[in-house]
């Protein structure tokens, strides 16, 4: 599947988004639409407020998941026509900018997501 950046946009939290179009043909005529969002966040102490963190914490967290996160939001719609592909692919951007990118823009965001992600990978450790 080739990936077609569509846009980056910087963000106020300093990340930046990367809105990709992974649309891909399935008959002569019609398509797969697929609209990809994601923002690859680099785990720093800056990111979260002082009062969350001991340097204990934030060093497992390092261990635990590397030195970076990668948030991602995907969304398909099948069997589009050709003529209609390039409306409804800015569509599902307009609808996920206007529902979560005021979400993801956040100061708080890349902490919460880390430390969101760092709690999914204690608990997947746990059932093993």
């Amino acid at each position: 599947m080739e990936k077609m950046i569509y846009r980056k946009i910087e963000l106020e939290n300093n990340q930046t988004l990367v809105i990709s179009d992974l649309s891909r043909k399935i008959t002569l005529d019609a398509y797969v639409v697929i609209m990809k969002a994601d923002i690859e966040i680099k785990i720093e102490k800056e990111l979260f407020s002082d009062n969350l963190l001991s340097d204990f914490k934030f060093q497992d967290i390092l261990a635990k998941l590397g030195d970076k996160v990668v948030y991602e939001y995907k969304i398909e719609r099948n069997f589009i026509m050709d003529k209609k592909k390039g409306k409804v692919f800015e569509a599902l951007v307009k609808t996920f900018l206007d529902n979560l990118g005021q979400y993801v823009a956040k100061p708080n965001f890349p902490g919460k997501f880390i430390l969101k992600e760092y709690k999914d990978r204690i608990k997947q450790i746990q059932k093993c």
